[in-house]
């Protein structure tokens, strides 16, 4: 007995000798390749309060930890930043984007939106095949934002931004075109529902619930630019739940004057409530066609000028003209026409007090709506409208995220463990002015930090 005893304390001192038990000295740190950003705010976009003094761990493109300093241990070798002082939050997610161009044009785009912490967009009905192809390729990549699309949309003969698009006339016409658009990989089906000066051109509803059945039926979701509550309760019913603009008039014949009834029914809401249908408002759209004429001092910024020129120079070009300003706000429907805005705002301000969801999306790449300036644009009008800053950061990041295919699937869109690390440091406090999240100090895509070096004198 004694000499086995002896034979297996032998043994054990082999292994040991061997490195079996005893502690790998050369091993790396328990932090190796991780970064800690530590002392800032944090807005994680759950509907949770504020963290006032915080721990976020990024490791592998990935959050590992994020959390309250006292509660959250920095890990041991792991890079540390100082952003006290500072606020995080998620990057931020456009659900109304209109790309333009082709892929030289396109990759400007993209900058501009990851210089302003667009980290996620969805390219919603004017993307040729080129740029579908182009989108889905970058999807991926640190240095553009994550990307979806629609294609190209669908309207009527002679109907409503027609040109250009799917025009179907027959249901059987629909559904071929939908499966060509799926074929090349889109994510989303988008058709425009409004009414033009010649009666009888908006899609017909048995087109639109055959463009709605076959989407679902091939795995995209449908999409429907809307501005009355009779072609939004349509749409239920046959099946949508996501929804651009509103049910106030905002497009078309006899829009641009308040309308008589603006506030969504009762038991349109129900139904939106039911189903889980949401709404991307987009008011940068509309309040845009004279927001700089009345404020020309927001053109003294020149990462705004840049942001304007990198898609749209000669748009910036009118704004900069006094008589092309004063023209807009001499005119004698100036009025009614921010009357009829505020009917859009009371209109998300109804729909969010309502629970129904309100995600963010502002017509990125329209004449008068810079990529990636116009997403903090959009966050300022929903606190305008009645929001708290809370509010319009967790619609611009997580309500738009939840929404994104697989829909409630997202990896983003909060600053939970587990998340991807889209981020956007800031160097003021949005809770306290919404304002302030165009102070940006730096923005993270996939755990690495965007080059935001030379934006204001890039081409």
């Amino acid at each position: 007995m004694k000499r086995l005893h002896l034979t297996a304390a032998g043994l054990a001192l082999i292994l040991t000798g061997c490195g079996g038990a005893a502690p790998d000295e050369t091993a790396a740190p328990d932090g190796a390749g991780a970064l800690a950003l530590v002392g800032a705010q944090l807005i994680d976009a759950t509907g949770a309060p504020p963290v006032a003094d915080s721990v976020v761990v990024v490791r592998d493109g990935r959050i590992e930890s994020a959390g309250p300093r006292d509660a959250t241990p920095v890990p041991d070798g792991a890079e540390t930043l100082d952003v006290s002082g500072k606020t995080i939050i998620p990057g931020l997610v456009n659900l109304h984007v209109h790309y333009r161009e082709g892929p030289e044009e396109m990759e400007r785009q993209f900058r501009s939106q990851l210089h302003y912490g667009v980290t996620t967009a969805r390219s919603i009905g004017s993307d040729s095949p080129e740029r579908v192809a182009h989108l889905l390729a970058s999807a991926g990549r640190s240095d553009a934002p994550r990307t979806y699309t629609a294609g190209t949309g669908f309207s009527y003969p002679g109907g409503f931004n027609a040109a250009g698009r799917n025009a179907p006339t027959t249901e059987e016409e629909a559904r071929e075109l939908v499966r060509n658009q799926i074929a090349l990989g889109v994510h989303f089906i988008k058709m425009w529902v409004n009414a033009v000066a010649e009666p009888g051109l908006k899609i017909p509803p048995e087109i639109r619930a055959a463009i709605i059945d076959e989407a679902i039926r091939n795995g995209a979701i449908p999409v429907a630019h809307i501005d009355d509550e009779a072609d939004g309760r349509q749409l239920v019913e046959a099946g949508l739940r996501d929804f651009l603009h509103s049910t106030v008039l905002t497009f078309g014949p006899g829009a641009g004057v308040p309308v008589d009834d603006p506030a969504p029914s009762p038991e349109f809401i129900r139904m939106c409530l039911d189903s889980g249908a949401y709404f991307t408002p987009t008011l940068s759209i509309v309040q845009n066609r004279w927001h700089f004429a009345e404020h020309p001092e927001l053109l003294d910024d020149p990462e705004l000028r840049a942001a304007f020129g990198m898609y749209n120079p000669d748009a910036l070009a009118g704004w900069d003209e006094p008589a092309r300003r004063a023209e807009v706000v001499d005119d004698p429907g100036f009025e009614d026409r921010k009357a009829a805005f505020r009917q859009v705002q009371d209109f998300v301000k109804t729909m969010h007090d309502a629970g129904v969801a309100v995600a963010l999306g502002n017509d990125a790449g329209t004449p008068n709506v810079p990529f990636g300036w116009g997403m903090h644009h959009e966050m300022e009008l929903y606190v305008e409208a009645g929001l708290t800053p809370m509010d319009a950061i967790v619609a611009a990041t997580a309500t738009g995220a939840a929404q994104m295919p697989p829909v409630g699937e997202a990896d983003y869109g909060t600053l939970e463990a587990g998340k991807v690390a889209d981020l956007i440091v800031l160097n003021a406090d949005p809770l306290a002015d919404i304002t302030n999240t165009l102070e940006i100090d730096r923005v993270m895509r996939l755990g690495e930090w965007v080059d935001r070096s030379g934006f204001v004198s890039a081409p």
